[in-house]
Order: structure tokens, then C-alpha cells, then sequence
């Protein structure tokens, strides 16, 4: 399978990938698609990402076209789109989602959603195994929701390719996120708020994984692991809070 990725939770981060399933004679939810517990490989074909969290409209488009080219090649075919549903800032996850809609809507693919703390947790949880952290940690997911709030969740490995969520997602002050860290022995922090606000994890005594708020090729995996176990992904934007802007109520008369 050749499948589009796109996070704009923080910055914009757009992959192209080539999924190849381990053909372990099980079958799968779907042509190309993995079976329960089958191996994937990724192949990223193209990269592309940029840091600035305002700049994520004027970003897709060249993205898009560096990644997908002539619609009319063969190496622009496309399988799939996987997109970040946050939760994370209004206007770049809606620019997120909005142009993975229009690319799976404009070649007739399918559109999975994926929470971006999700793949945060994913990333970390990888990058902790490497440096020998003990099996059954869990991680503490703190991403920068402005406003001096972090958005939050704890989470632990389901398998090699995805995770387990072991509270709500919330949005809510950085100290008061220190409370879902109760209970757990063997933690880890993750994300872009715990990188904002260092004092937690030394509060805490563990150390900081996967600083960014998303991680484009954690997503694939975590969209090909759960639609392999035939689970419905919706792309329904997460924003745990309402827009800053408001329509403005009728003008009162002067008297």
C-alpha cells in the first residue's frame, strides 16, 4: 500500500510511505491490509515537514505536490490517507484534516484518523524500549495546547505497532496533568508540553521522550495495526475546547 500521512498538530508533517505486509497466510480486514498481528514494513518515499504552527495552509499545497506529483503517474498512486484528529489547536488540525479530505475525496481513497497524543505515545514508547525500559511502562503524553495548558493521556504498548489509552484525553494546566501520572510505576513523559515545561519531569524523576506533538509514521502504524483488527477510524477533529473566535451577537441600538 502507498499511503499519505499528514499531522498538523503542531507544525506540518506530511510522509508518503510504502506499507508492505508480511504475507503470514492470515487474512486481512482488506486488500493490502494487515492481519492481526501481522509485520509491517514502512518505506518512506517522501518527506516533508516545516515547525512553524501558523504556517500549516500555505504549507500543504507544496507538500502535496512534492509528495504526490503528476496525478496522472504512476508514482503518484495512492491507497490510503492517514490524518491527525488531534486534539491540538483549531485552525492546524482543521487545515490538517480539511486537505486530507479533499486528497481522499479528489482519488477515491480511504481517510483514517488517528489522535495525535496516539502517536506521540507510540514514538515514545519505542524510543523508551530502545534505551531499555522495562516492559508494561506507561507514558505520560503532554502535548502544548496554548493558554499555558497541555493537552493529556496516558497510555502503554498494545503490541509492537500500537497503543493502549489508559485515561481520558483532557486539556487542562500543567500542574494539574501531574495527576495522571498516579498509580504507575514505571513512567515516562512525552510531547512538546513536557518539553515546555521541564519542572514535570523532574518533579517526577523520569526522563523525556518524542518532544514533538505528532509523528506522521507513528500513525500509519497505528492506522494499519487497528483497521488490520477491523476497527472504524473517523476523521472527527478533536479539539476538547471551542475556537477563540465567535460570531458576533446582533448590534444593540444606540438610545
Amino acid at each position: 500500500m502507498r499511503i499519505l500521512s499528514i499531522d498538523s498538530s503542531r507544525g506540518t508533517r506530511l510522509l508518503l510511505v510504502q506499507a508492505t505486509v508480511a504475507d503470514d497466510g492470515a487474512k486481512g480486514a482488506g486488500p493490502g491490509l494487515p492481519a492481526v498481528g501481522a509485520r509491517v514494513r514502512l518505506e518512506i518515499l517522501v518527506a516533508e515537514e516545516q515547525d512553524d504552527p501558523r504556517r500549516h495552509a500555505e504549507s500543504l499545497g507544496p507538500m502535496l505536490r512534492q509528495a504526490l506529483g503528476d496525478p496522472g503517474s504512476p508514482v503518484a498512486r495512492l491507497d490510503a490517507v492517514v490524518a491527525a484528529t488531534g486534539p491540538a489547536p483549531f485552525t492546524g488540525l482543521r487545515a490538517g484534516l480539511v486537505t486530507a479530505r479533499v486528497v481522499c475525496r479528489a482519488r477515491g481513497v480511504p481517510l483514517y484518523g488517528i489522535p495525535s497524543l496516539d502517536a506521540v505515545a507510540r514514538t515514545a514508547l519505542d524510543e523508551a524500549a530502545a534505551q531499555g525500559a522495562q516492559a508494561g511502562t506507561t507514558v505520560l503524553v503532554l502535548t502544548d495546547a496554548r493558554r499555558k495548558e497541555v493537552y493529556a493521556a496516558t497510555y502503554r504498548a498494545r503490541g509492537g505497532d500500537d497503543v493502549e489509552r489508559l485515561s481520558d484525553l483532557h486539556v487542562l494546566p500543567p500542574e494539574q496533568a501531574l495527576s495522571l501520572a498516579d498509580g504507575h510505576d514505571h513512567l515516562v513523559l512525552a510531547g512538546s508540553g513536557a518539553v515546555l515545561y521541564p519542572s514535570l519531569a523532574h518533579r517526577l524523576g523520569v526522563p523525556v521522550h518524542a518532544p514533538v506533538s505528532g509523528d506522521a509514521a507513528s500513525q500509519v502504524r497505528l492506522a494499519l495495526a487497528r483497521v488490520g483488527r477491523g476497527e472504524e477510524l473517523g476523521s472527527e477533529p478533536l479539539y476538547l475546547r471551542h475556537a477563540d473566535v465567535h460570531v458576533p451577537g446582533t448590534a444593540r441600538r444606540a438610545r
